[in-house]
């Protein structure tokens, strides 16, 4: 399988997620995963180099990677059957070398927040999604939400990105979300992420993983 982390607004947590979907999937569910940083700020593989150099083995590798290599990761990636490829997109759309990517993709994550700004480029970025490629699974994952404000277009909100995808369950904002590795989830985020990944992986990537194994 291959899954991107990708939203056109930048700041709503991609790499983060991506980093604790991995750990999740290795850890939780015992696959085998490789992650591509194709984001230009490389955040998700600096945080890999750094746990290497304090002796901490990740759990994962990490390549970065350009957009301009998706074809041949996807052709390589599609020989190994029991890997999950996972995919770190930085924040554009002017891009022509992301529509293989939207088009090949099996799974996209879309973290984003509630403000007005974050909404409605989310919004965007799904129509553009659909476009090039209608059949596209999206799942929204509501990030950085702040248990003490009240949002009053949640629901609106959420019933606009339903004609494009799927909407978890919400993760809250929280500090300690900033000090992630690549070598492990400790227990007080597990508390955090765990209903949301285990409500993607059950909902979406373990009945594909069945399908696939019976196909072959």
């Amino acid at each position: 399988m291959i899954i991107l982390f990708a939203n056109q607004k930048g700041g709503v947590g991609k790499s983060t997620l991506s980093v604790l979907f991995s750990n999740y999937l290795t850890l939780a569910k015992n696959k085998a995963v490789k992650v591509y940083d194709m984001d230009f700020q490389r955040s998700l593989y600096n945080k890999a180099q750094a746990a290497e150099v304090i002796e901490n083995t990740p759990l994962y590798p990490v390549e970065a990677a350009e957009l301009s290599q998706f074809n041949a990761i996807q052709k390589k990636d599609n020989k190994k059957e029991n890997q999950v490829s996972i995919i770190d997109l930085a924040g554009k759309m002017d891009d022509d070398e992301l529509v293989p990517v939207f088009q090949k993709s099996d799974l996209i994550l879309c973290p984003f927040s509630y403000d007005e700004y974050s909404v409605s480029s989310t919004i965007e970025f799904s129509f553009v999604i659909k476009k090039i490629n209608p059949n596209a699974k999206i799942i929204f994952i509501p990030n950085r939400v702040r248990s003490s404000v009240k949002y009053e277009t949640m629901k609106s909100v959420q019933d606009a990105l339903k004609n494009f995808g799927a909407v978890t369950s919400s993760i809250t904002e929280r500090i300690d979300f900033q000090r992630i590795t690549t070598y492990d989830i400790p227990s007080n985020i597990i508390e955090v992420i765990e209903p949301v990944f285990e409500s993607i992986y059950n909902e979406y990537i373990d009945p594909a993983w069945h399908k696939m194994i019976t196909c072959v």
